[in-house]
């Protein structure tokens, strides 16, 4: 093939500073270089910084705030994983948003809608609405309470008392018997 070594090194991706000296099979090793920064890296003033973490506690998203500062979202992720101060408010603002929306669900829920009701004993509790051949079922703890779907907290706990009432009731006589030795 015809062409310069540099071309040629170029289509092989070797780097030409980095071939071997003339003579020798294996360049010596360089020393990494350190401790240099990109001249164009970002920062964020005192003032800036204070508005973005007052920004993430109010719950604005990340790209509303980055559009703000006129910087790309990939730059303000940069800058969030540069700045552990950003990045404990931006997990304080998610736990407070997951404890918000959990307490509107179980709300939701204990009015009836099983809607919230499912998704809560799925995203919380780990319930599964298919058969699972991996999934194990422990049977031994007692019976099974069926919930209704349509009717209020004050039916539905009735209803349940109802139906587990035959679990908490004390067996016959033979039971006492038993435990007196006759």
């Amino acid at each position: 093939m015809a062409g310069s070594p540099r071309k040629r090194a170029r289509r092989l991706g070797i780097d030409p500073l980095d071939e071997p000296a003339p003579g020798s099979s294996v360049a010596p090793p360089r020393a990494k270089l350190e401790g240099f920064e990109p001249h164009n890296k970002v920062r964020l003033s005192a003032n800036n910084r204070e508005r973005v973490m007052a920004a993430l506690f109010d719950g604005y998203p990340k790209n509303a705030i980055a559009r703000a500062l006129s910087i790309a979202v990939k730059t303000f992720d940069r800058l969030m994983q540069d700045d552990p101060d950003l990045l404990a408010q931006v997990e304080a603002q998610r736990a407070f948003e997951e404890t918000e929306l959990r307490d509107i669900l179980m709300e939701l829920a204990r009015k009836g809608d099983t809607v919230a009701a499912i998704f809560l004993a799925k995203a919380r509790h780990g319930w599964r609405d298919r058969d699972d051949g991996k999934l194990s079922v422990d049977t031994g703890g007692g019976g099974v309470l069926v919930v209704p779907g349509t009717l209020p907290i004050e039916q539905w706990s009735a209803a349940a008392a109802l139906q587990q009432a035959r679990y908490r009731e004390r067996l016959p006589d033979t039971a006492s018997n038993e435990l007196s030795g006759s």
